[in-house]
């Protein structure tokens, strides 16, 4: 199924994230708004308002200001950290358009980062929920780690491993995904059983979403990914598909592999030596069905809810969030 046909039952109130999401960034600062407003319509997909949305529906709570509001808070903390990363990466590209950084440098993107940062925390606290308050900045400040963490090792690749990999993932991305099933619960006002559950869907859903994406970095169509195929690799990240294919690669290709990533920035032939180990020994693949076992996982975490409309959505996402090719 399309994602706009699972996320069907949600559309009115993801309309108004959008509403929300355009008045939030409203600044007397001409470059605050502009810069905000292009990367917000950039073509995000707006999996962790859903997420939030489609759990709060789950447990009975379909209408209130402070699911709005959070989803808004939600979608600007994880816009404000792709402005952030860029400048980090040096990335060229972000969802099909320049980066903000190089359409109008590096010091902008991070002030402006800063900005939807503290926009978020205002929308936050107008819930009036100091347990909704922690889940989102506890999970911020996890995600702020995982890119410190992602910074080190790109420093020493050798040193990367599954564990690590997985270490990144789960700070990275889904401890913010996990506060949103979390969020969506808190409002609805259930039981801790019931807040877990989905804060464990949100997590197993981040961690199948992030390795797919790791997947399609070897695998996609380029103009439909919206980035550069490799660009993880020459940002000097080391992800689960080359992890995965240097455990089947030879002596002599590992070694030609290391030599390379050794290397500040890759020549052509370089790269394609690493996407071709990749591609031999099956590396996006093993990651593919890594993930599905994560998406598996977060439709098990909440089993035990009562059966409607939202929960079905729920299993939905996670199916789709593994089959995409984009």
């Amino acid at each position: 199924m399309k994602l706009s046909e699972i996320i069907d039952i949600i559309t009115p109130d993801l309309e108004h994230v959008e509403r929300e999401l355009e008045e939030s960034i409203g600044s007397p600062v001409p470059l605050a708004y502009e810069m905000s407003k292009y990367i917000l319509e950039s073509g995000g997909k707006r999996l962790r308002p859903s997420v939030l949305l489609l759990s709060s529906g789950a447990c009975g709570l379909r209408n209130g200001e402070e699911r709005i509001n959070s989803a808004v808070a939600i979608e600007l903390i994880h816009t404000a950290t792709l402005l952030h990363d860029d400048v980090v990466d040096e990335a060229d590209m972000r969802r099909g358009k320049k980066a903000s950084n190089v359409v109008w440098g590096s010091k902008a993107s991070v002030l402006v980062g800063d900005f939807m940062l503290a926009r978020a925390l205002g929308l936050l606290s107008s819930t009036g929920s100091l347990e909704v308050i922690k889940a989102v900045t506890d999970a911020a400040a996890k995600l702020a780690e995982g890119q410190v963490f992602e910074v080190m090792v790109a420093k020493n690749m050798i040193e990367v491993s599954e564990e690590v990999c997985f270490d990144i993932i789960e700070n990275k991305t889904a401890s913010l995904i996990e506060s949103c099933g979390k969020v969506g619960a808190i409002l609805a006002d259930v039981n801790g059983d019931t807040k877990e559950a989905l804060g464990d869907y949100g997590f197993n859903l981040g961690i199948a979403f992030q390795l797919t994406d790791d997947a399609l970095d070897y695998s996609a169509n380029e103009e439909e990914f919206g980035k550069k195929i490799g660009q993880d690799l020459n940002e000097g990240k080391m992800t689960l598909p080359l992890v995965y294919a240097l455990r089947e690669a030879s002596s002599r290709e590992k070694s030609i592999v290391m030599d390379n990533l050794q290397n500040d920035g890759f020549k052509k032939e370089e790269s394609d030596f690493i996407m071709g180990i990749v591609e031999k020994y099956n590396g996006v693949q093993q990651t593919r069905t890594v993930a599905k076992e994560f998406a598996d996982k977060a439709k098990r975490a909440i089993s035990s809810l009562p059966q409607n409309t939202f929960k079905k959505s729920l299993y939905l996402l996670a199916d789709h969030v593994v089959e995409r090719r984009k």
